[in-house]
């Protein structure tokens, strides 16, 4: 099928452009792509779930008559995150970071599902990633295997390298963890003086 949407190189790029810092600031998609790829659904309904007072929107989730943001959102990013990954085959280095730390995050709950309760793995990042907060410790270790593995096979296809099980040990605390960056190491000049034997 011949997809103006993708096949406009200049169209192309405002998509890509557009995923991009949607998935890395917050939602912001023109109506015109997100009908096109079917986003609309969902992101007029997290956008509806935002603008709600928090306490209405707490009762109306009591009441069961409203769905969960964070579901909500997870789908959408989901679905924003396939289409980008395919159109964008090399990413920027500051989304690769992001899902380099979100699977740190994961490996660690895989090591220690008692991690769960660290502030830093936050609700909507369950979710997104189908971790059950409230489940079994033997649960939620499956749970994060898996997610893990999955993360893995994306990161592949858009780097060429699969991640390493031993890129970080998985009980150093999150919040010192930093992106992988290569190191950079200092050329030290020799000294100068007098060479062997002299």
């Amino acid at each position: 099928m011949n997809d103006p949407f993708e096949t406009d190189p200049q169209k192309r790029s405002e998509i890509v452009e557009c995923f991009y810092w949607s998935l890395m600031n917050g939602w912001d998609i023109p109506r015109d792509i997100r009908e096109h790829y079917g986003f609309s659904k969902d992101y007029e309904l997290y956008r509806q779930l935002e603008d709600m007072d928090p306490e209405e929107y707490r009762q109306q989730r009591r009441k069961g008559s409203v769905p969960d943001i964070l579901e909500v959102d997870a789908r959408l990013t989901r679905a924003v995150e396939q289409v980008f990954e395919r159109l964008c085959t090399r990413p920027p280095a500051a989304y690769l970071d992001r899902l380099h730390e979100e699977w740190l995050k994961l490996k660690t709950l895989e090591a220690d599902p008692e991690h769960v309760e660290n502030p830093f793995v936050t609700p909507s990042f369950l979710v997104r990633y189908a971790i059950d907060r409230s489940a079994s410790d033997t649960v939620r270790q499956k749970q994060a295997q898996t997610a893990c593995r999955k993360l893995e096979e994306r990161m592949a296809g858009m780097t060429g390298k699969r991640q390493t099980r031993e890129t970080e040990p998985a009980s150093r605390p999150l919040r010192n963890r930093q992106p992988c960056r290569k190191a950079h190491i200092p050329v030290v000049a020799k000294p100068k003086g007098r060479g062997k034997g002299l």
